[in-house]
């Protein structure tokens, strides 16, 4: 096995299993389920794998007006 086809098999067991944070340009960041949970991220990761419902925005808190006025430009 090259190592191309080792990069390719790592990235298709990744991406089936929902373990990719993000990726970009060849590097992937691959999470321990564990993890995700821990850092609030799972609900994307599954998604992005096609293994979950799109994680809402009406799920995470909104900043209210106040604190949208004080962001700093």
């Amino acid at each position: 096995m090259t190592r191309e086809e080792a990069y390719d098999q790592v990235a298709r067991i990744a991406a089936e299993h929902a373990l990719i944070a993000q990726g970009f340009g060849g590097v992937l960041t691959i999470v321990h389920p564990d993890i995700q949970r821990q850092h609030g991220i799972e609900a994307n990761c599954l998604y992005m794998a096609g293994q979950g419902p799109h994680p809402s925005a009406s799920t995470q808190p909104q900043p209210s007006d106040e604190e949208q006025l004080s962001l700093p430009v």
